[in-house]
Parts: structure tokens; sequence; C-alpha cells
């Protein structure tokens, strides 16, 4: 078991959203920066300017709402995996978008699981484009169930019940003392 600092880890499981996250806010400026030379959006109405323009000053906030959310999904699943080891029940539902899997392979790698994790996304077909979540295409009118917004932008904080640092540690105490163990005895 390998230990990281959260904000390493909170960025293995949100790198994409990161990224989206940068791609919005230079579009963000782009757009402004074009907004400034058009007559309408310099004098009139500001509660109708303000109005549309709302959509576009929001799109980065919620990649990271996102990203918060498959952070508390990474330390839940990392805690199952610790008590449970390696298992598909537990995984499964975590594997409907990218970000989803990307926080599972996170947490698996951490325990020593990526193989076993990999191995169960290339069973069930998921490549490194399969970017939007499966229910887009299969089920697109969950996007407007109260359900999904909760579970995609507003995840409940998870504790984690054990303190990684302190096992990873202990860890590598008894590697050491073994080695020692071995060395003495040749």
């Amino acid at each position: 078991m390998k230990y990281r600092s959260k904000m390493i880890s909170y960025f293995k499981v949100s790198y994409l959203l990161q990224l989206m996250t940068l791609l919005e806010i230079a579009v963000l400026i782009f757009l402004f920066k074009l907004l400034q030379h058009i007559h309408f959006f310099q004098s009139g109405n500001v509660f109708l300017k303000q109005s549309i323009l709302f959509p576009f000053v929001m799109a980065p906030v919620f990649p990271q709402l996102d990203a918060y959310s498959r952070f508390q999904n990474y330390k839940l699943l990392k805690d199952c995996l610790y008590q449970n080891g390696f298992q598909a029940r537990i995984i499964k539902p975590f594997t409907r978008s990218r970000c989803q899997r990307d926080a599972v392979s996170t947490a698996a790698e951490e325990l020593g699981f990526l193989h076993n994790c990999e191995t169960y996304f290339t069973e069930h077909g998921y490549k490194w484009y399969h970017i939007f979540p499966d229910f887009l295409f299969t089920h697109p009118e969950t996007l407007i169930c109260k359900a999904f917004w909760l579970n995609t932008f507003f995840v409940k904080k998870y504790q984690p019940k054990y303190d990684y640092k302190k096992i990873s540690n202990e860890l590598s105490k008894k590697v050491e003392m073994n080695i020692l163990k071995e060395l003495a005895v040749q």
C-alpha cells in the first residue's frame, strides 16, 4: 500500500474535471473580451445582460462540484477496498462515468488493486475514450432527475475510517524489520 497526500489523490481523481474547468475559464475570458466590443453589452438593461451571462459564468463551478463529489467517492471506495479487498460488487456502482472510474482507479492503485481494477474495466468494455456517462446515451432523461444532481454534484462529505498514513508507516516499519531480521540471519 502506498500513501499519497490528499492533494495528490484529489488531483488524480479529478484531473479531467480540472482540465475542463481551465478550458471553461479560457472560453469565459475570450467571451468577455469579445463582448466588450459588442454595443449591446456596453449599455442597456443590466438585469438582461446578467441573465444572459449567468450560465456562462456558472459553467466552471459544476466541474468543481463534481470533483469534490468524486473525491468523496474515492474516500469511500478506499475504505471499502481496504476492508474487503477487491470485489467487483464494490466498484460496480462507481463505473458509470469516466470521473467515477478515475476515483475507483486511484483508490485501487493506492491499495495495490490497480491491475484487478483495469481488468474489470476492460472486461466491461470501457476504454480511455469513454468519457461521457453511460446513461447519457441510453437514458438521457436522467439529466433532469433530482437524484442525478444530488449524486453528481452534492455528495455528502465522507470521513475515512482509517488513517492510511499511519497504516503505511506501520507497514514500512514492518518491512524494514523483516529485512533487518533476514540480514541478521545471513
